[in-house]
């Protein structure tokens, strides 16, 4: 059993696959960079930016990684401390390893509403990730236990 948020528990494999974040993930490109960035609903969206509007603000970023020798899961949980939203994304990490390898080289990760698949700059909230290093060490571990594309 993993537990991860108050009503968030994974028992099984299909508990990891029914809690799959359904919006979806992209790379963009900031300042010729590729950095990583979660699509999310556009009404929360809204209410996380009304949420930290000219407030200062701090956010936790956690990487919870879960595997079996087979699968990789990584729950990315932000935390703004300031205002008191929790948010977690838990994305199968074996078909992205290109958007956790970005994420590890930027130490950047950007939320943007999924409504607009074409994000510009204007929609796009960047988070800067307190500790690098620790994006880079979950790269690493997910590099070392992904399998890609195997049958069970």
């Amino acid at each position: 059993m993993c537990t991860v948020a108050k009503s968030r528990r994974f028992d099984t494999i299909d508990d990891f696959i029914k809690n799959l974040h359904k919006e979806g993930c992209t790379l963009i490109d900031f300042k010729g960079k590729k950095v990583s960035c979660i699509y999310i609903n556009p009404t929360r969206y809204n209410e996380i930016m009304n949420a930290v509007y000219a407030k200062k603000l701090a956010v936790d970023t956690l990487l919870n990684i879960f595997h079996n020798g087979y699968d990789v899961f990584v729950d990315v949980e932000l935390k703004f401390l300031n205002i008191g939203i929790n948010e977690n994304y838990l994305l199968y990490a074996n078909d992205m390893l290109e958007f956790f390898e970005a994420l590890s080289n930027t130490g950047l990760i950007a939320l943007a509403p999924s409504i607009s698949l074409t994000t510009t700059n204007s929609n796009i909230f960047m988070i800067q990730l307190p500790k690098k290093e620790a994006a880079e060490n979950a790269f690493e571990i997910i590099k070392a236990n992904v399998k890609n594309k195997t049958t069970r």
